[in-house]
């Protein structure tokens, strides 16, 4: 063998040797640390699920009601599987974002909240409240480069000539009202078309509903723009849901593998009276009950330093997504609130949604805490990861459809509740968990009041049925 030859084996054995020695320092960090010293490593022994900007706005990013109006007192909520849904939304997805980079102006309205909801155009709340740099990361625009307040609910207004124009009204989170000058969507569905065919439809497809404000019935402690459905018919078809423990319940190395994921073998398991499982690695701690009460709390210290709501939501989505769906293919996992707390870390609150509505809940937990969920997920994130996390695991599966009377004053009538005596924010049509063994869920109408309470009304099934 020549000395050329041996000069080149040698050289070829010390980058092995050199590559050798990098991996097993990475995965020895990645192990103790959740992490790599050397950020072209992460890739390599990286465990975290894969989620992309655009998957988180694709399943975050949507509104809790999508509504249209006629201008008349008349509304109709539009559902994801509508044929205009998604031209209504990217209009509304393309106003936003005139806004935010600049080239429409936003400015503060004299004019009521009250009154603008009587508009002919689209309403849409989205159910929490964003942040301005949020939102633009949301829309992908960046920080906005123009004052926007906090807010969670917009409207629309269509001009009556042009269909292909709008004023866009923002209600900010302290009440006042923004607007915009005309902003042009040349996609516009046509809306007179379309309130058409939802008039048509009333009777058989689309419920039409009112609000307290149109119909002179609010106080002024009750948000106007809350939606009640009086019209005909009288009873309406919904379904009736199971709300069980998922499959992989029942198999303790299931269980694992749906809590943990690919990280299940580094967990150290113990069992308490039956009824509660720990994992245990380094600083993590899951804690799953047998009633699907499920927390993950991380002992280390938070990332205070620069924490970008963004960059927080997306270590929460991905914490959700590893669970590998549990709730079921028929239910969705939607984000329902955003906070930041002490300390610039974010708590961020999530709930299901089955066929559409709400899954609402008043849980208490079975850790001995005392303390009730009125989410299914809350998690507490920073920008590099999850700080806690309680999660009330529920399989939802349609057992069958069944007509109700959704009516709001016949409700309140039937559990003599007088309007006057409640003052109402919100009201979702949904679903409610009052305890563990709500295994069965039928449909109500769901009250926040302006105090903080819930009040769930059961829909009257129609007899016979």
């Amino acid at each position: 063998m020549s000395r050329e030859l041996r000069e080149r084996l040698k050289t070829v054995l010390i980058f092995v040797l050199i590559i050798t020695g990098l991996l097993q320092v990475g995965i020895l960090w990645s192990y103790q640390n959740q992490g790599t010293p050397f950020s072209f490593l992460s890739t390599l022994f990286s465990k975290d699920i894969q989620v992309s900007n655009e998957t988180i706005r694709e399943k975050l990013f949507v509104p809790d009601k999508l509504v249209v109006s006629n201008g008349e007192n008349d509304y109709w909520i539009i559902p994801e599987n509508h044929d205009y849904y998604d031209r209504f939304y990217d209009e509304v997805i393309a106003g936003l974002s005139k806004i935010t980079s600049g080239n429409i102006e936003l400015t503060v309205s004299n004019e009521k909240w009250e009154d603008i909801v009587k508009r002919r155009g689209l309403m849409v709340d989205f159910g929490y409240t964003f942040e301005p740099d949020l939102l633009g990361w949301f829309l992908g625009t960046g920080s906005p480069v123009q004052d926007i307040p906090r807010f969670s609910k917009l409207v629309v207004r269509r001009d009556i000539i042009r269909e292909d124009t709008g004023t866009f009204y923002i209600l900010g989170e302290g009440g006042t009202v923004y607007s915009t000058g005309h902003v042009r969507y040349e996609q516009a569905a046509n809306l007179t078309n379309v309130i058409t065919k939802l008039e048509e439809d009333s009777r058989s497809k689309y419920r039409r509903y009112k609000t307290l404000s149109g119909s002179k019935l609010n106080k002024p402690e009750d948000e106007p723009d809350i939606l009640y459905v009086v019209a005909s018919p009288r009873y309406w078809p919904y379904r009736i849901v199971t709300a069980n423990l998922p499959p992989a319940a029942d198999n303790e190395e299931a269980l694992a593998r749906a809590i943990l994921g690919e990280e299940e073998g580094r967990y150290n398991k113990y069992t308490y009276n039956g009824d509660m499982i720990q994992y245990t690695y380094g600083s993590n701690i899951y804690r799953y009950y047998s009633d699907g009460y499920l927390t993950y709390r991380y002992l280390g210290s938070a990332d205070t330093s620069r924490v970008k709501a963004s960059e927080a939501l997306m270590n929460a989505y991905k914490f959700i997504a590893r669970a590998n769906g549990p709730q079921g293919p028929e239910a969705d996992i939607v984000l329902s609130s955003v906070e930041k707390k002490v300390g610039g870390v974010y708590e961020f609150c999530f709930d299901y949604r089955v066929g559409g509505l709400a899954v609402r809940m008043e849980y208490e937990t079975s850790d001995g805490s005392g303390n009730k969920l009125d989410h299914a997920i809350r998690i507490l994130a920073d920008s590099k990861r999850v700080l806690e996390c309680d999660w009330l695991i529920r399989s939802f599966k349609t057992e069958r459809t069944r007509n109700y009377n959704d009516r709001l004053l016949e409700l309140l009538g039937r559990y003599n509740i007088l309007l006057r005596d409640i003052n109402m924010v919100k009201i979702d049509t949904g679903y409610y968990i009052r305890n563990s063994q709500d295994g069965i869920l039928e449909p109500a109408l769901i009250i926040s009041t302006r105090e903080g309470d819930t009040v769930c009304l059961d829909m009257i099934a129609e007899e016979g049925d």
